[in-house]
């Protein structure tokens, strides 16, 4: 029964680090997966105490076992579990169990599940980051052409923006009105205007002056407080950082932009990831 019982504290431990890995790593293996890798790890750490060769090749084992036995895969998965587990032990040399009036398989049990729950308050605050890092990729500065003068606008990619005109299905962004004012011919904004004011009713575009209807659109836009009408103008052109530059399509104004992340003037469509990742390399975007 001992033996049972070290395996299975055994199995925690090594659960847990393979759990952090694979959060840390976002390899997405599943959770049993894990458990049967730790449970090969268990066995030979356990029935040969002390053996250098036979940590070594339980490490191996388990790894293997959860992440694959490719090089590749092996090597950044490995470097990922040896993080935990160091962090893990700092964490538990730190402590003074020993004085503690417990017997040691209370005392192992205890000390599995402390570095259990301590890696995952690592883990958490690592997502965060990497969160926040990866938003970060999202936003940045671009110059807008349109009516034939350019600006400067910050940008926010919104991986939830999937508006598009209805009719050639292009990208449909969303710029701050404030942001842009200076360039919009005072005629299309006293439109705008007028629109604006008529709620959930379909704006007339004959109301807009003829040299500017060509470039726009009655865009239907489906928000949280439901579904409504906007009038869309397409822009000439906009540059992103790097020289690259967004498919022709088009822009709606908005007067309240205090929702906008990160301080933006504008909120770009999805499909603005792909020249993103494209320049990466890559085809699709993530």
């Amino acid at each position: 029964m001992y033996g049972e019982v070290m395996i299975g504290i055994n199995m925690i431990f090594n659960y847990t680090v393979l759990s952090f890995a694979n959060a840390i790593g976002n390899a997405k293996i599943s959770k049993k997966r894990l458990m049967v890798a730790a449970l090969v790890g268990a066995i030979p750490a356990v029935t040969i105490p002390g053996s250098l060769l036979a940590s070594m090749v339980a490490f191996i084992l388990m790894t293997g076992c959860a992440f694959g036995f490719s090089v590749r895969l092996w090597k950044a998965s490995a470097g990922l579990v040896l993080i935990g587990a160091f962090l893990a032990g700092g964490l538990l040399s730190a402590l003074p169990f020993s004085s503690w009036g417990k017997d040691f398989q209370f005392r192992l049990l205890f000390c599995a599940i402390l570095a259990y729950l301590s890696l995952q308050i690592v883990k958490a605050k690592w997502l965060d980051v990497r969160k926040i890092s990866r938003f970060s990729e999202f936003s940045g500065h671009s110059k807008l052409q349109i009516f034939g003068s350019s600006i400067e606008l910050t940008i926010f990619i919104d991986t939830g923006n999937n508006c598009t005109e209805p009719l050639s299905n292009d990208a449909v962004h969303f710029v701050s009105l404030r942001a842009v004012q200076s360039v919009i011919p005072e005629e299309v904004l006293e439109c705008l205007r007028q629109s604006g004011d008529s709620r959930n009713a379909l704006p007339d575009l004959s109301h807009f002056p003829t040299n500017f209807r060509k470039q726009l659109r009655l865009i239907r836009v489906q928000t949280v407080e439901g579904a409504n009408w906007a009038v869309g103008i397409r822009f000439d052109e906009w540059e992103l950082e790097g020289n690259r530059f967004l498919e022709k399509g088009y822009i709606v104004l908005t007067a309240d932009d205090a929702r906008y992340p990160h301080n933006a003037s504008a909120i770009l469509h999805v499909s603005a990831l792909e020249s993103k990742e494209q320049e990466r390399g890559m085809l699709h975007a993530t």
